[in-house]
């Protein structure tokens, strides 16, 4: 995947894959805390120059844990819940799939969300939604 731009955080990656559609990926053994949430979604806004957009959480070979008051924040924070059409999480250890599960079932964030075990899946899923926003994009 190529991205148009990478800003690299003290905690993750943030990537803006093209115009309306953005990807984090999280490093290894950190612990998210709430102003690292703030921080994202900051630059997610910035990146997207508030427009509507979708993204991928990569987690993948990550064991990195979140705060309740992280996750909290990414499923409310209306700033970006209100641009945010679509979301998936691609998993491949139970540990980030139960971290996952719990986000998307007890935060229950406003716009679609979605699991995968397989990143193409993922990224195909959000694709077809970014479409209806971004009716030229690849």
């Amino acid at each position: 995947m190529v991205y148009e731009k990478h800003i690299e955080l003290q905690k993750a990656h943030l990537y803006l894959v093209e115009e309306g559609f953005t990807m984090l990926k999280a490093k290894d053994n950190v612990d998210f805390e709430l102003e690292d949430a703030v921080e994202v979604d900051e630059l997610t806004y910035q990146l997207v120059n508030g427009n509507p957009f979708v993204t991928i959480v990569d987690g993948r070979n990550v064991r990195s844990n979140m705060s309740h008051e992280a996750r909290q924040y990414f499923a409310s924070n209306k700033k970006i819940t209100d641009i945010r059409k679509a979301q998936s999480i691609v998993v491949n250890n139970l540990h980030t799939k139960l971290l996952a599960n719990f986000y998307m079932n007890f935060y229950k964030p406003s716009n679609p969300i979605k699991i995968f075990r397989d990143f193409e899946e993922a990224e195909k899923w959000v694709r077809k939604i970014h479409k209806t926003y971004y009716p030229n994009s690849y």
